[in-house]
């Protein structure tokens, strides 16, 4: 369904950010626009992490953590709703899966912040 909003114009890329061989953590921040209550997501777009890492995001609106989980798999994400003039943080960080996967190089996640019409 968020690929069909996606295509359909309903959300718009508002940040862009990577994690892993470009740093751990990775915090892209967006004040919220337009005149309706919305919905923010942070998308995995696209990754090459070696199997030996893995991806948690959070979404802070306004200092207050809203959302939570793991984006490891590509396309997953997570959302929260936020009203006009917030303050959302997406804020990414790569894990170690302690599975005993040896890399020679560690790979990039990429991710971004979208915000969605309720329409």
């Amino acid at each position: 369904m968020a690929d069909a909003q996606t295509k359909a114009g309903l959300c718009k890329v508002v940040g862009k950010g990577g994690v892993g061989e470009s740093g751990a953590t990775s915090l892209v921040a967006h004040k919220v626009t337009g005149n309706s209550e919305i919905v923010m997501v942070v998308r995995n777009v696209g990754s090459n992490l070696c199997p030996n890492t893995g991806a948690v995001a959070m979404l802070v609106v306004n200092g207050m953590p809203v959302s939570h989980g793991n984006i490891t798999t590509a396309k997953h994400s997570i959302q929260a709703s936020a009203k006009p003039g917030d303050q959302v943080i997406a804020l990414v960080h790569a894990i170690p899966l302690f599975n005993e996967i040896a890399c020679v190089r560690l790979g990039e996640l990429d991710f971004t912040l979208e915000q969605c019409d309720l329409e």
